[in-house]
């Protein structure tokens, strides 16, 4: 896999805090939206296209653009997904990422009776869901049992918040590639990494988003990190962490529209 997220240390200080959780931002949605795209047949994707009416990409951020207009309001809250305090998903829960995406891929599976709305709405959410699933902050983790997980970076002594230095990403570098060249650069897997890394449901993918935050996003950038100064090797490793949740999305995405439309 190319390299693909070097940044200049501008990216790091114009980085701030997000009033809502919205993962990737526009840019890393479309991103992974276009992508996946790119690993439909072309049967699965006209289907998508009949239904949305417009590419993937296009529908990447629609989720974050009507959370907080009826009657779509409650999916404000489908964005993440809760850890308990064994560091493990919790299961069950409605009101998150994981198991909304599982309720729809088993209610599509009789999409050819729903409405062409609901097909589309549905649609929708599990683009945009299954990419919140892949972003590191997006696992909900409680302020009482891990509030080592809730804290600020700096940027010359300000105050940064970490979830907003992660969501606002990958739309504050390379700012002026577009989504070709993002999927040009990251690459495609081979058939057999492919088929191992699609497999199991929303909830395995996102223990493994939530062990990738504490196991390595964490400890990469601690508690009152100077990101002005922050050394070229920790942007490295933070570059890989993205593009990999990137091209992981972008692949399950793929795999479950297929799994839906294929006939």
């Amino acid at each position: 896999m190319k390299r693909l997220l070097f940044v200049a240390l501008a990216t790091f200080i114009t980085v701030c805090p997000t009033h809502r959780a919205m993962a990737w931002g526009n840019t890393g949605h479309a991103v992974i939206a276009y992508y996946a795209e790119q690993l439909l047949d072309e049967d699965v994707k006209q289907k998508c296209h009949h239904y949305l009416h417009s590419t993937l990409a296009f529908q990447a951020s629609w989720m974050d653009q009507y959370r907080s207009i009826e009657p779509f309001t409650e999916c404000d809250k489908w964005h993440s997904t809760n850890i308990d305090a064994n560091y493990k998903v919790v299961v069950g829960r409605h009101d998150t990422a994981a198991f909304q995406i599982e309720r729809i891929r088993k209610e599509m599976a009789d999409y050819n009776s729903m409405p062409d709305s609901l097909v589309k709405l549905n649609l929708r959410y599990l683009i945009h869901m299954i990419g919140d699933a892949h972003c590191p902050v997006h696992v909900r983790w409680s302020r009482k049992e891990h509030p080592e997980f809730h804290y600020s970076l700096l940027n010359k002594g300000k105050k940064y918040s970490y979830h907003g230095f992660w969501d606002s990403s990958l739309q504050r570098w390379r700012t002026k590639w577009t989504a070709e060249r993002y999927v040009e650069e990251i690459g495609f897997l081979s058939k057999g990494k492919a088929k191992k890394i699609t497999k199991g449901t929303a909830y395995d993918w996102t223990q493994e988003t939530a062990d990738v935050a504490r196991t390595k996003c964490f400890p990469l950038i601690p508690a009152g990190t100077e990101v002005s100064t922050l050394p070229q090797d920790k942007r490295y490793k933070m570059h890989y962490i993205a593009e990999q949740q990137v091209q992981r999305a972008a692949y399950r995405l793929a795999a479950v529209l297929t799994e839906i439309f294929k006939e």
